[in-house]
């Protein structure tokens, strides 16, 4: 969020009735008004965002929640009234009470919310903290203390300083968690954080967008990793203004997530470079804070934007895009169809980390890697269980409700489904973990201490072809068909 017409933004009215879901488009309801909207994380049977307060005395931090993610409701701010925690007084001398710019992430079963403290009384002070929950739905938030602030920051090498607000919190594909922030001045940079703590692991920074250091106007950054790049979505314009606001979005990738992110004309967004991708459209004015969400395989992207059927534009709204790749750069569609968002992760997300027989139901045999190999492309069937280390395997939680399957033969390996692909009868196999999202399984409860295994990038199930009983019997995903017991698991730990 910039530090320009925040007043306006705090005067702004809550929102009625926006508008019904159509067909064509995908359209929000109830309660959207927020600004700078976190990434969307589900806990359970409801969506959760966090965005900019609507003041201290109102609620510090605004928190919206949807079962569908199309009619939102107002949740209760992570924040009381009037209140923050103590270490912000010595950092941010002057605040008043009103966070900017919050992002949420899910690490090892419990919520993170990392959020920004500003103020200009004696000069540009700034801070990012971080609080934690175990649940959303049922909120019992505790503050963990700082990120980063302007007063600790080394300045950059054209002696700016850094404006420590904005974060965005992200995973590589090797389940390494990073923070995103900053905002004009200085630039945007990049710390890696201790999934165990939710706080910074190490004094390493890393410059990723501005303008060499010297005084920029990007902010507002977030990174998704799709496909086998790194995208930086990151806002330049003009913020906060209503329909007077000229926001935009643009976009670099990488290969790595600390960059060098390149735009399509092969410019660093170090070096100002960042080719756009959404910018105002119609009533759609000014659309910033990219948030991405999958939806059971659907690359959806959450912003903020002014509307512009209102007389001011006020208040900020939350949207809702569709991204598709086109060579190889998302471009963004609000005509499109929810995918089914699937049970709620009360049920999908139940497993403890730890090593398992993984047992067919309609077979009692086991998951097993064939003949125990350790090379990416290895072959997964089932086979009588031998109590071996080919037919172990350890379950690992990477956040939201997905987990990364190994077998204890070739832990840096994990179950993939092969070329990505979303089609009946894929091939599922071993390759060296990445982190892609044909990697990562999400376990649904099928009653009975059984379980459906679904992979997330095409919402279908692991399952034993020909529902067959045999030995050496092929392991593939197919669409899941309920009371299919060769696409039900029994998971039994064994260490």
């Amino acid at each position: 969020m910039t530090i320009k017409h925040l007043s306006a933004y705090l005067i702004a009215a809550f929102l009625s009735l926006f508008l019904i879901q159509s067909v064509s488009a995908i359209q929000l309801s109830g309660t959207t008004d927020i600004h700078d909207p976190s990434t969307i994380v589900r806990d359970g049977d409801r969506f959760w965002t966090f965005g900019t307060g609507g003041g201290a005395n109102n609620f510090p931090i605004n928190a919206l929640y949807s079962y569908d993610l199309i009619n939102w409701q107002r949740g209760p701010s992570p924040i009381p009234r009037n209140t923050y925690p103590n270490w912000i007084n010595s950092k941010v001398p002057g605040f008043d009470g009103n966070f900017w710019a919050p992002d949420l992430i899910e690490m090892n079963g419990r919520f993170y919310l990392y959020y920004s403290a500003f103020s200009a009384t004696s000069g540009m002070r700034s801070a990012i903290g971080v609080m934690v929950t175990d649940s959303l739905n049922n909120p019992n938030w505790r503050d963990l203390g700082m990120i980063v602030s302007t007063i600790d920051e080394p300045r950059s090498s054209a002696n700016e300083p850094v404006n420590a607000i904005d974060a965005g919190v992200f995973r590589d594909a090797n389940n390494n968690v990073w923070i995103v922030y900053g905002s004009h001045y200085a630039g945007l940079y990049m710390v890696q954080i201790n999934p165990a703590t939710g706080l910074r692991l190490n004094n390493t920074r890393h410059g990723v967008v501005g303008n060499n250091g010297r005084w920029s106007e990007f902010e507002a950054a977030q990174v998704q990793y799709i496909n086998g790049y790194y995208y930086m979505f990151v806002n330049l314009g003009e913020c906060c203004a209503g329909n007077q606001s000229t926001y935009y979005i643009v976009v670099g990738r990488s290969t790595s997530p600390t960059g060098p992110y390149l735009d399509k004309n092969g410019r660093s967004l170090w070096d100002y470079g960042g080719s756009e991708v959404l910018s105002t459209s119609g009533n759609y004015i000014g659309p910033g804070h990219f948030g991405y969400l999958n939806n059971n395989g659907q690359h959806l992207a959450s912003i903020h934007y002014y509307d512009g059927t209102t007389a001011t534009g006020w208040p900020g709204r939350l949207d809702l895009l569709q991204i598709n790749m086109s060579n190889g750069w998302p471009t963004f569609t609000r005509n499109f169809t929810l995918n089914p968002i699937g049970q709620p992760n009360n049920n999908t997300a139940p497993i403890a980390n730890g090593t398992y027989r993984i047992t067919p139901v309609h077979s009692n045999k086991a998951l097993d890697v064939a003949n125990c190999a350790s090379s990416d492309g290895s072959n997964v069937q089932q086979w009588s269980w031998l109590n071996n280390d080919c037919q172990k395997w350890q379950v690992t939680n990477v956040g939201n409700g997905y987990y990364r399957i190994s077998p204890v033969v070739a832990p840096t390996k994990a179950l993939d489904v092969d070329g990505i692909s979303t089609a009946d009868g894929a091939n599922i196999m071993l390759w060296e973990y990445w982190g892609g999202e044909g990697q990562q399984f999400r376990f649904q409860s099928a009653g009975s201490g059984k379980w459906r295994i679904i992979a997330r990038h095409s919402n279908k199930c692991l399952d034993v072809s020909g529902v067959s009983q045999n030995d050496g019997a092929n392991i593939n995903q197919w669409s899941c068909i309920s009371n299919s017991t060769n696409q039900q698991f029994q998971m039994t730990r064994v260490q």
